[in-house]
């Protein structure tokens, strides 16, 4: 689909006329991307996260002498969790609480790490590490989703993209990339009127170390 101020550009031509560049010429010639909000996904609005998992969220407006296209370029320097966990291949964080009251007729646990040493009934002692840091090679999951504003009419008009750092578009609006990696998300208006959007990308839901990803996972990793 054609971008709104292509279509502009053809019909201006069409008659020989031109645009202006002067901001307060924007209405009268109905330029959408001569916007001074407009950017492109290569000098794309940029922000580095480093605690997973965390979600972005976008709410504004676009198109219709404002700009068509927006950019965000998300880099990721993932250094922990936080005051919080993350699923790692499946497994959810353990929560250690003090002081608990019987539960389900289970009584409190006694945690010893002078006991059990040695493997016992092929159970090996636990190791408890310090969390994401211990991870070797952890691979972040990124997922786009557009929340939309309730108004089916503006949101079928509103596009939301993620992009890889070759800018190639993610398909499924979802993927996997290292914890250094960068990702872009692209917002674009479809039509030739002011339109609200509400869209959120989740990072790190999920974390996988990359020695025990399937080899359709691996081959889905983001460059």
């Amino acid at each position: 689909m054609a971008d709104v101020s292509n279509e502009l550009n053809e019909y201006q031509d069409s008659y020989g006329g031109s645009n202006l560049s002067n901001p307060a010429y924007y209405a009268s010639t109905r330029q959408l991307n001569l916007s001074a909000a407009s950017n492109t996904i290569g000098n794309a609005t940029g922000q580095t996260l480093t605690t997973v998992p965390y979600e972005l969220n976008y709410s504004d407006s676009i198109g219709l002498f404002g700009a068509e296209n927006y950019y965000v370029k998300i880099n990721l320097d993932i250094l922990d969790t936080g005051n919080t966990y993350t699923i790692v291949n499946d497994y959810a964080g353990l929560t250690v609480g003090r002081d608990q009251p019987l539960v389900n007729t289970y009584l409190q646990a006694v945690e010893d790490d002078l006991q059990d040493l040695t493997t016992v009934n092929d159970f090996a002692p636990s190791v408890r590490g310090t969390g994401f840091g211990d991870l070797l090679e952890p691979i972040i999951s990124i997922r786009l989703e557009n929340n939309g504003t309730g108004n089916i009419y503006n949101d079928s008009h509103v596009d939301a993209r993620l992009y890889d750092r070759n800018y190639n578009e993610i398909s499924d609006d979802k993927g996997l990339i290292d914890r250094k990696g960068v990702v872009y998300l692209g917002i674009h208006a479809r039509n030739t009127r002011r339109l609200p959007y509400n869209i959120s990308v989740h990072i790190g839901e999920e974390v996988k170390v990359r020695s025990e990803i399937t080899d359709d996972e691996a081959r889905g990793i983001l460059p």
